[in-house]
C-alpha cells in the first residue's frame, strides 16, 4: 500500500476525533458549516459530508439494535460495515452503546472454547451427529449469530446446554466433562442477564 493511499484510509475511517467533533455539534452538520473551523472539517479528510452522515446512520441503528428492533441481518449488516469502517476504539465506544452487545461476545467465546475441544476424533454420536465435522457446522453457523447478537440462536443454546443434551454428551464422550460443567455455569449466568434485558426492552415496547 502507498504512503498516499494510507493516509486516504486513515482518514476516511471513523475515529475517536470525528466522533467528538460530531458531538460537539449534537450532530448538527449546518453547525460546523457555519463556525466553518479549517481544522474541524480537516478531521473528516475528503469525504466530510458522507463520513458526517455515517456516523449519524450508524448512530440510529445502534439505538435500533439497542431496542431490539431490527432483524438478525440487519444488525449484522449495520455491525459489520461499522467494523469495516471504524478503528477498534471506535467499533468499541459504538458497540458499548448496546446494553447486550458485550454478554453476547461472552457467549461467544464460550462457544470457541467448545470448538476447540473439538477434534477430529472426537465422538459426537451420543449427540445426535455422524462426526465432529458435521457437529462444527451448527456450531460454527451459532457462534456467527451469537456474535451478531440473536436472540433466537440464544435460547437455542439455551437447550444444547440442557443436562443430557448436546454439549454435555459430546463433554461426556470425550472427556471434558469438567469443563462442560464450568462452561454450562457461564452460559446460565450469562442467558439469565441477557433474557431479562430483553424482557425490560420487551415491556417498554
Amino acid at each position: 500500500m502507498t504512503k498516499a493511499l494510507a493516509t486516504y484510509f486513515m482518514t476516511d475511517r471513523l475515529n475517536i476525533e470525528k466522533l467528538k467533533i460530531y458531538n460537539s455539534y449534537g450532530g448538527d452538520i449546518d453547525g460546523i458549516c457555519r463556525n466553518n473551523r479549517p481544522a474541524e472539517k480537516a478531521a473528516f479528510g475528503d469525504n466530510f459530508d458522507s463520513t458526517w452522515s455515517l456516523i449519524a446512520n450508524k448512530l440510529q441503528d445502534i439505538e435500533l439494535i439497542s431496542k431490539q428492533l431490527t432483524s438478525y441481518d440487519y444488525t449484522k449488516n449495520t455491525l459489520t460495515e461499522l467494523y469495516e469502517n471504524s478503528d477498534d476504539e471506535t467499533y468499541n465506544l459504538f458497540t458499548d452503546k448496546i446494553p447486550f452487545y458485550n454478554d453476547f461476545q461472552k457467549v461467544k467465546s464460550i462457544l470457541e472454547t467448545i470448538k476447540n475441544l473439538i477434534i477430529d476424533g472426537t465422538d459426537t454420536v451420543w449427540a445426535g451427529y455422524d462426526n465432529g465435522k458435521e457437529f462444527l457446522v451448527d456450531l460454527n453457523t451459532d457462534i456467527e449469530k451469537i456474535r451478531f447478537c440473536d436472540f433466537e440462536t440464544l435460547d437455542k443454546l439455551n437447550m444444547e446446554f440442557a443436562q443430557a443434551s448436546t454439549y454435555q454428551e459430546i463433554s461426556l464422550s470425550n472427556g471434558w466433562a469438567n469443563e462442560y460443567l464450568k462452561l454450562a455455569e457461564q452460559f446460565d449466568n450469562l442467558y439469565k442477564r441477557l433474557k431479562s434485558k430483553q424482557v425490560i426492552r420487551n415491556k417498554k415496547k
